[in-house]
């Protein structure tokens, strides 16, 4: 499907409806007294929102406001960010199109008496090369939506292309961090059947591979869980064994506190278990956040728009360059189903 329209046209093409649904959106917005320039500096955007909402500048209105819709949709929409270290370096530009991150290498200390000669065993760092790459999204608005003045229709559609955006990264994340747990890894641990699913036992000792990992320093931070695993291991008789050790109590105001009966499990231990659907069912991991690697943002999420060809309708692409780079691999540690 050929795209027309793209670059720095927007204002130029005021016409286009994308653009028109921008000016209907902020219409909205300006309606319910929301104000448009600390709408727009809660996103931390640089772009400000100046104009009439009754001029033809419907281009500066999309921008402001659709846009702003899509991006609002995206981060709280990734878990996997939480999951790697960010890096912004690649959003200065200069003409690079990768990165070097350091991968840690084990340095011994040993005692040196006096006068004694200092024995380098190895150099302290390596390093994996990052080429980000490009992720979109996009979705179509209607003639119809425009003309009829679909707000709301709109509006869900600009949230599902952020939405998909979201889902692109955290699975990206999630595949990378499985593909370095293998055995061969020494991190990564087999269930015992092939239907039998995660149990506490198993990440018991899953999280041990990373904590145990003689050069030492990793701390497992989050525990990833299918949905499918998550409920299993509700069922688990050690799990609810466990439970029912632990005081669990809610509310934090004086006189409020209760004890719960079956409470939500957001953790496990002090790591925090995070249910995604990215994750295959059958597999499981623990990450150490702070050392297993870094998510490259090459670049902001960026909104273009243009008429499809040989229609009356439009489209919204939202797009990011990204890159994911894991140098720790021991900082991981995955169950899987499986019966070796």
């Amino acid at each position: 499907m050929e795209r027309t329209g793209y670059g720095n046209n927007l204002v130029a093409e005021g016409s286009r409806l994308c653009e028109a649904a921008g000016k209907l959106l902020i219409k909205d917005m300006v309606s319910k007294g929301i104000n448009m320039e600390k709408f727009s500096e809660s996103f931390g955007s640089n772009m400000r929102f100046t104009e009439d909402v009754d001029t033809a500048n419907a281009g500066a209105l999309f921008i402001t406001g659709l846009a702003q819709v899509i991006r609002a949709a995206v981060e709280p929409n990734m878990v996997g960010l939480e999951l790697l270290q960010l890096n912004t370096d690649l959003k200065a530009g200069g003409g690079s199109n990768a990165i070097k991150l350091p991968k840690e290498k084990r340095v011994t200390a040993a005692v040196v008496g006096e006068g004694g000669s200092i024995s380098y065993t190895t150099e302290g760092y390596e390093s994996i090369t990052v080429a980000p790459y490009k992720i979109v999204a996009a979705s179509q608005i209607t003639w119809e939506m425009v003309h009829y003045g679909m707000i709301s229709m709109i509006t869900a559609e600009a949230a599902r292309v952020g939405k998909a955006l979201a889902r692109k990264v955290d699975s990206d994340i999630i595949t990378a961090i499985s593909a370095v747990c293998t055995s061969a890894n020494s991190n990564r641990i087999a269930t015992g059947g092939a239907s039998t699913r995660v149990s506490y036992n198993d990440l018991i000792d899953a999280r041990a591979k990373i904590e145990g990992f003689e050069v030492g320093g990793f701390k497992a931070t989050h525990l990833i869980l299918h949905a499918d695993d998550y409920a299993a291991l509700m069922k688990d008789t050690d799990f609810k064994e466990a439970l029912v050790r632990a005081p669990v109590v809610a509310g934090n105001q004086p006189g409020s506190a209760s004890v719960g009966v079956f409470p939500q499990v957001e953790f496990f231990g002090p790591q925090k278990i995070i249910v995604s659907n990215q994750i295959s069912s059958g597999t499981s991991l623990f990450v150490d956040s702070t050392e297993l690697g870094t998510f490259v943002q090459a670049s902001d999420v960026e909104i273009v728009d243009g008429r499809i060809n040989g229609s009356v309708d439009s489209e919204i692409i939202a797009l990011q360059n990204i890159g994911i780079g894991i140098q720790n691999s021991r900082a991981a540690a995955s169950v899987v189903m499986a019966s070796s």
